[in-house]
């Protein structure tokens, strides 16, 4: 394991708890080459400002810095598409925006409105899992927002969209063809930190084991199994984009799915047990299975195995064969698994054939959550612009970039952000502060500026406080760099004040969300899918278990993204107690069904013919119920008649009664 990789995990283990919030902590995301490499680019743009005695050159040092930040570092056409498209977008909104500005505050006003409403409907709100690349729409915004504060006549426009196409051009021209960054070791920091991530799991099942105590569990149901789903399929994100697809990480990634199924299979069957594992038979056998996770964790890096591995997977598959229990065929499963990764650790990768890019005409269709949200923005960004002008502000479009920044779709999710932002911003000012009395000359402040950018574009991906905290002494640095000013500290707290108050009222406020029938939505498909899993393990006979392991991934999916809609309305003080709880027993037989369900699958179970199809059938016939439950709150979703011997019929049965307390909770607050 290199240095980074150890310093990852051992970040990881620390940082779980994040998964699934506006504040997640990826470490695996961190990387100084590309950070270097976009110090490079603003630095060259800096250097030829002082060089030539050209202050716009500075325009193109901002341009640089906001593709590299946009940079999804994928395959050299999908970077083209993103990078190129921002540049677009991001010309033609600050010359735009800055000769609308030059026909008085009306105008620029005007301009400012419109044209970040139309730079918001092109972005997209699709689910995320933790920090990704900024899209092209929000930093083309933050463009016309500097070339608002700029105005000039058509020529002087004009010159500053060239400069700005000019970083641009610089920046793709570098990152792309010149220093590609091709490495996959970030596709591996990322199966690194999952192996660690899985053997605490592992580890924390022995002590619930020894400590089987309700608080614990629920830590085990939410922290790990939510943490982990979402860091499994940011880890797919990861690959598809850094490794192109290659074999060995993909199936790195489906490896750790299925270590990761068996540590929920483990964890049910041991719940539903009600004693500790057998000491002599079970334990030792769940105690092999975490070391093998540490040693894979420590090893999958090299793309090589250590032989070491491969003994402790083989003697693992040893001591689970010839027993029956599903404690020995869940080892079984997982030792196979990773037998086969560290086989494929030793054949070379086959690049697979990278998705198509969505056609120009799939975008054109704007939906009613961008429509709504991209005049939310508008609003706000324009609110807080003029209340710093108001308030006689420096640098009043500080107010608007905050504003832009932290107003987000779902209420709860900007409170966040804002004391995200505010966190970062204080550390960074702080930062600034010292910097901004020991620096006199612009020589100076280049030599600054250059490093911390290269720590804000390392950091892009980990964290977004993280990255506030260095992106402020760089943004003051610049701005201070292209129009020099006296209260600088001052300025950014009060923009911050302003802009952050006017986000919060604009999320709620302004078309806010109905955030209700979002979380019905989230219930309805997180029923419906662990339902399906259910029903697809009993019926299965034999069929393809990729069918299987995908109905697995999108009930856990879903399940956590419901986990993740109880805490964003928690945060907003929209539910009562009881109904809070309520929902909390609807995810836990949710929880419970993918964990009996899963057991079966790995044991073997299911697979009694005609009385498994006859179960599923019945299955599909509650699923329906308990949708229709929700959707016409109050009706009686009929309760299952079950064998009070099997735990998958009693966690089912336990949803119905589960949804039926909250549907009904539900009625009477509407």
């Amino acid at each position: 394991m290199t240095v980074m990789t150890k310093f990852v995990s051992l970040v990881s283990r620390h940082t779980l708890w994040s998964e699934g919030h506006v504040f997640a902590i990826s470490p695996e995301r961190i990387c100084m080459a590309e950070g270097i490499r976009a110090s490079i680019a603003i630095g060259a743009m800096l250097a030829a400002a002082i060089i030539f005695k050209i202050p716009d050159f500075a325009f193109g040092a901002v341009a640089a810095f906001w593709n590299c930040l946009c940079d999804p570092l994928g395959s050299d056409e999908s970077r083209l598409h993103a990078m190129g498209f921002f540049s677009l977008m991001g010309a033609i909104g600050i010359m735009l925006a800055s000769y609308g500005a030059h026909w008085g505050p009306v105008a620029g006003v005007l301009s400012l409105f419109l044209l970040v409403l139309l730079c918001g409907l092109t972005r997209s709100y699709n689910a995320a899992f933790g920090p990704g690349p900024a899209q092209a729409g929000l930093l083309a915004s933050l463009a016309v927002i500097i070339g608002i504060t700029t105005p000039r006549d058509v020529s002087g426009a004009l010159t500053l969209a060239g400069f700005f196409l000019l970083g641009s051009v610089w920046t793709i021209l570098l990152t792309v063809y010149v220093w590609p960054l091709r490495t996959q070791a970030a596709a591996e920091r990322t199966l690194a930190s999952l192996f660690t991530r899985l053997e605490d799991m592992a580890a924390f099942l022995q002590e619930l084991d020894e400590q089987d105590e309700p608080g614990r569990w629920l830590r085990f149901d939410t922290v790990y199994r939510r943490g982990i789903r979402f860091s499994m399929e940011r880890g797919r994100e990861t690959v598809a984009r850094m490794a192109a697809g290659r074999t060995f990480l993909n199936a790195g990634i489906d490896t750790a799915g299925k270590a990761f199924v068996t540590l929920i299979a483990l964890g049910s069957y041991r719940r539903h047990l009600g004693h500790p594992f057998d000491q002599q038979l079970e334990k030792p056998m769940l105690t092999g299975l975490q070391q093998l996770l540490q040693s894979v964790a420590q090893h999958v890096d090299r793309r090589g195995p250590e032989a070491r591995t491969l003994m402790q997977a083989g003697s693992l598959l040893l001591q689970a064969e010839g027993r029956e229990g599903p404690v020995a065929r869940a080892a079984a499963y997982a030792a196979n698994a990773i037998l086969n990764l560290a086989h494929s650790w030793r054949e070379p990768g086959r690049e697979e054939a990278s998705p198509p890019l969505p056609s120009p005409s799939a975008n054109l269709h704007v939906d009613a959550l961008v429509r709504r949200h991209a005049l939310r923005v508008a609003t706000a960004v324009v609110l807080a612009y003029l209340a710093g002008h108001w308030f006689s502000a420096i640098f009043a479009y500080w107010a608007a970039i905050a504003a832009l920044v932290v107003t987000l779709p779902m209420s709860a999710n900007t409170w966040l952000r804002v004391l995200e932002r505010a966190v970062g911003s204080l550390i960074g000012g702080l930062l600034a502060a010292i910097l901004i009395a020991e620096i006199s000359s612009p020589v100076g402040m280049v030599l600054v500026i250059v490093p911390l950018s290269a720590l804000v574009i390392a950091l892009r991906l980990v964290s977004y406080g993280t990255f506030v905290i260095f992106l402020t002494p760089m943004f003051m640095l610049l701005a201070d760099f292209i129009r020099p000013a006296e209260g600088l500290i001052a300025a950014r707290f009060v923009n911050e004040l302003i802009g952050a108050c006017i986000g919060v009222a604009a999320s709620f406020l302004f078309w806010p969300e109905r955030e209700d029938d979002a979380l019905t939505a989230a219930i309805s498909t997180a029923v419906a899918a662990n339902m399906k899993f259910a029903a697809g393990v009993l019926r299965r006979n034999g069929d393809d278990p990729a069918i299987l392991d995908q109905m697995q991934r999108e009930a856990g999916l879903a399940s956590a993204r419901l986990e993740t809609a109880r805490e964003r309305m928690l945060l907003e003080g929209r539910f009562g107690l009881r109904r809070q709880d309520y929902l909390r027993d609807v995810i836990l037989a949710l929880r419970s069904i993918c964990g009996m369900a899963a057991v079966l699958d790995i044991t073997g179970g299911g697979r009694s013919g005609g009385r498994d199809r006859q179960r599923a059938e019945r299955y599909e016939t509650v699923t329906a119920a308990l949708l229709k439950t929700l959707a016409v709150r109050g009706a009686d979703p009929g309760l299952l008649a079950i064998d009070e011997t099997d735990d998958l019929d009693r966690a089912v049965h336990q949803l119905s009664i589960a949804l039926h307390a909250y549907a009904a909770s539900s009625s009477n607050v509407a």
